[in-house]
């Protein structure tokens, strides 16, 4: 089954002073106020027309319940910063077409942290683990049409320090990975590595990067372990008070145990975070490198996997109490370098694509009570498997306290 990932925090885009630019990539750099622990409970009705937990069957149609708790917490201070958030929600399947209960949970926790050991010195934390069935093209690498459960986990780890007014570097550890707990376990990957970036401010609003990322990774089923070195200059511009643009350009050097070794591939990223005007807020992201998720397909393996990645999404408020939001993913896969592990012969190139777009609207009936509902359709054609269309419709209401 052909597998489809968008990477988690794509178009999460920092949004800081400009005085501090040298640690523009801190998420949490902006530490606001502390904010006490709220909690939102939402419950709502759904409609899916190809709905599958069973890797070998065809989707079919359901109605579903869904019933969701979420918490959030910031602790702001002049020195340390962290953030906590948790969601668990659950849906119930009526049709379930591998005859469980047709219950199907998703959970999340994130934790980000920022501690400021000095004027010139910092520790940034950014760690999550996302558990589900259903895509989540935020927080984890979520294939389009799930097989089974599964954990995504990425931790982030580094220290910032800025040795000159113009000059800064970040030395990071980095470990993520996904655990599938049905009959997919060939398909599970864990990724450990290190970066280390320059980071020198070329004037008020401008800073230039130059980063170095190694990644080992260690894969299931066909697929060999790989090493990954990546190289890339960037750019960071503040364009105004509430618009930043990033990107990088890049090249990958890479190694795949017992297939392709010493060969290089391109790395390319962009992204636009800024509010238009009082009204709306667009983000978007584009994405092109080589990935090692989705690659063993039985007794097939392809060593590269070329991804494109394009995200967009938009906040638009009509009213005090009506809000509006809309969003696409499109994710493209050019499967290269193929073997049949058993015979160790080539086999052809194959292609993947999907696209995810999506709207949705929030009423505010009061200060702790709103409707909200959603639709949300995907068009996958692949290569690898049968190519489907897939809506859903969910309507609710959630209560924040």
């Amino acid at each position: 089954m052909t597998k489809t990932y968008i990477a988690a925090g794509s178009i999460a885009l920092a949004s800081i002073a400009t005085a501090q630019s040298l640690f523009v990539e801190d998420p949490n750099e902006n530490q606001g106020d502390s904010l006490p622990i709220q909690y939102s409970l939402t419950a709502g009705l759904g409609y899916d027309d190809y709905f599958t937990s069973d890797v070998e069957s065809e989707g079919s149609s359901s109605v579903y319940a869904n019933a969701a708790l979420g918490a959030n917490y910031v602790n702001a201070s002049p020195q340390t910063t962290w953030k906590v958030g948790a969601y668990l929600s659950a849906n119930k399947y009526f049709e379930d077409d591998r005859g469980s209960t047709g219950v199907y949970y998703n959970a999340r926790l994130n934790l980000d942290l920022n501690h400021r050991i000095s004027d010139r010195t910092r520790f940034v934390s950014s760690n999550y683990v996302n558990y589900g069935i259903e895509p989540n093209y935020s927080f984890t690498f979520t294939p389009d049409r799930a097989p089974s459960e599964h954990i995504f986990y990425s931790l982030d780890n580094a220290v910032g320090h800025r040795w000159t007014q113009r000059l800064a570097t970040y030395t990071g550890v980095r470990v993520s990975g996904v655990d599938y707990h049905g009959g997919n376990r060939n398909q599970d990957r864990l990724t450990y590595g290190f970066y280390h970036n320059f980071r020198y401010s070329v004037s008020q609003h401008t800073t230039a990067t130059a980063n170095f990322a190694y990644n080992r990774t260690d894969a299931s089923g066909s697929a060999g372990n790989a090493d990954d070195a990546r190289f890339s200059l960037g750019l960071e511009r503040r364009l105004s008070k509430s618009s930043f643009f990033t990107a990088q350009v890049g090249t990958t050097y890479r190694d795949v145990d017992g297939g392709k070794d010493g060969y290089y591939n391109p790395y390319v990223t962009a992204a636009l975070n800024t509010r238009v005007n009082n009204q709306l807020n667009l983000r978007t992201f584009v994405r092109y490198g080589v990935e090692n998720y989705g690659t063993s397909q039985g007794i097939n393996t392809y060593d590269t996997n070329s991804a494109l990645r394009i995200g967009l999404s938009a906040n638009y408020t009509v009213s005090p109490k009506l809000s509006l939001n809309a969003g696409v993913n499109y994710i493209s896969y050019n499967y290269s370098d193929g073997r049949d592990v058993s015979t160790n012969t080539s086999i052809g190139d194959a292609d993947s694509s999907l696209i995810n777009p999506s709207i949705g609207f929030s009423y505010r009936l009061n200060d702790n009570t709103s409707i909200n509902g959603s639709y949300n359709y995907t068009d996958s054609s692949s290569d690898l498997s049968s190519d489907y269309e897939r809506n859903r419709v969910q309507l609710g209401v959630t209560r924040t306290f």
